[in-house]
């Protein structure tokens, strides 16, 4: 897992994710892997149907799919986001996409390492299962 060096150890279970996904090939599907949501994804955006975020969670003990909305708090300039403020920065700019869904991969080890724990990788293929259920939806 090439980019799991750069990250801390479980926290690399969205990018695990990113990679199988890709792997799959689906022709109108892009896969994005990023370290951190900032302000220039926004405009990536644009005309799609359905953004699905997939992250490392410490608060969940399963995966988890969440219907986002968009925040509009107004708090949202930083040098990253959250889903839910990336979704209402592009709201502002008119590029929201029409449907979001984070799925939350559950993680148990966040020590420095290259290697996801044993325990997130079992949640992997069910964390794909559900990414792919939402696209072929």
């Amino acid at each position: 897992m090439g980019i799991g060096s750069l990250l801390r150890g479980d926290d690399a279970a969205g990018h695990a994710v990113a990679e199988a996904l890709a792997a799959l090939e689906y022709d109108d599907v892009e896969v994005v892997r990023v370290h951190q949501l900032t302000p220039e994804l926004a405009t990536e955006l644009e005309g799609r149907s359905l953004v699905v975020f997939v992250d490392a969670a410490v608060d969940t003990d399963r995966v988890r799919l969440t219907p986002l909305a968009t925040d509009t708090s107004g708090r949202l300039l930083t040098h990253h986001l959250g889903p839910a403020g990336l979704l209402g920065l592009a709201a502002g700019l008119g590029t929201a996409p029409r449907a979001a869904t984070l799925v939350s991969v559950p993680v148990h080890d966040l020590r420095l390492g290259t290697e996801l724990s044993a325990q997130t990788r079992a949640h992997l293929e069910e964390a794909v299962e559900a990414v792919v259920a939402l696209l072929d939806h």
